[in-house]
This record gives C-alpha cells, structure tokens and sequence, in this order.
C-alpha cells in the first residue's frame, strides 16, 4: 500500500515538473496554459468549466459502472473515480482508475453471464486517453495532436464503459 502510494506521489511530481517547466524556462508561451488562454479569459474559463462538466458525467458513469459490479469484484470503491478532479495527482490516478475498473469487469465476468459477450472492457482506450492526456502538456503541435486522439479515445472508452452499464443494469 505505502510503496503504491510512493510510485503515485513521484510519478505526480515529475509530471509537475514536466508542466511548469516551460515556466522555468523561460519559454512559456509555448506551454499548454499559453495556448489555453490565447483566445482569452472569458473563453478559456467557459472551456474548462465545461470540460469540468462533461469530467463529472464521466465519473459518474464510470461511478454507476463500478456500483453494478459485485462488491467482491471491485477493485475499487466506486466513489474512487472521483479523484479525476484531483488535480494534479489525478494525471497518474486515471490510469488507476481505468485499470481497476477493467480488472473489475473482468473479476465480474467470472461470475455475470452478461458480460460475456464483452470482449473489451476499456483497457486499452483507457489507458491510451491517459497517456494522451499527459502527452498533450508537450507546448506544441505533438501536444495538441496528443489531445485530440485524448478525446476521442475518452469518448470511446466512455461509450464502451455506458454499453456495459446497460449490460449489466438490464433484467
């Protein structure tokens, strides 16, 4: 427990040094922030507040998805997922977080003929948008293309993840 608690503070604090480096440097203008808030305050907090938003709806599936497997199954609490808004220690935790989520699916596909008809519970979607997520603080166009796969691999990985909550919801 304390060794996995040590690998998670370090791997956060060398992502943190990684973000403010181009602050360090000198070269901040071409830092994910800088390129945020070129198109002005007003816009860049409407965006992340929005991005906030849809982070929520996410957790919340993920949430219910955890809540229909069998406590005995869980790798996790399903309140854990809400550590995605642990910033900056959710940048290693969602990598966690997906992985337990995927061993819980597959603990409960042991047990729940439901899922057998699920042949990927997330795995690699998952873990691909948490890698994209951390690539996409590199301050240029390899950031920004790290960001977009990002997206649309959460997106899938959330449509996978809702598939199978209504797999397991159903009578």
């Amino acid at each position: 427990m304390i060794k996995n608690l040590l690998i998670r503070i370090i791997l956060t604090a060398l992502l943190i040094v990684w973000a403010i480096y181009p602050y360090i440097t000198n070269t901040s203008d071409e830092s994910v922030l800088a390129e945020i808030f070129k198109i002005g305050i007003v816009p860049s907090i409407l965006i992340m507040g929005s991005f906030f938003v849809i982070v929520a709806f996410y957790c919340r599936t993920l949430q219910k998805c955890l809540t229909l497997i069998k406590p005995e199954n869980r790798k996790a609490e399903p309140k854990s997922v809400w550590y995605m808004f642990a910033i900056p220690f959710n940048f290693v935790e969602d990598f966690f977080i997906v992985i337990n989520i995927a061993n819980s699916l597959d603990a409960e596909k042991k047990s729940n003929s439901k899922l057998n008809t699920v042949s990927d519970f997330g795995i690699v979607s998952g873990i691909g948008w948490c890698i994209a997520q951390i690539l996409s603080f590199i301050p240029n166009i390899v950031g920004q293309i790290a960001g977009l796969i990002g997206m649309i691999l959460v997106i899938y990985h959330w449509t996978q993840i809702s598939k199978i909550n209504n797999l397991l919801s159903s009578e």
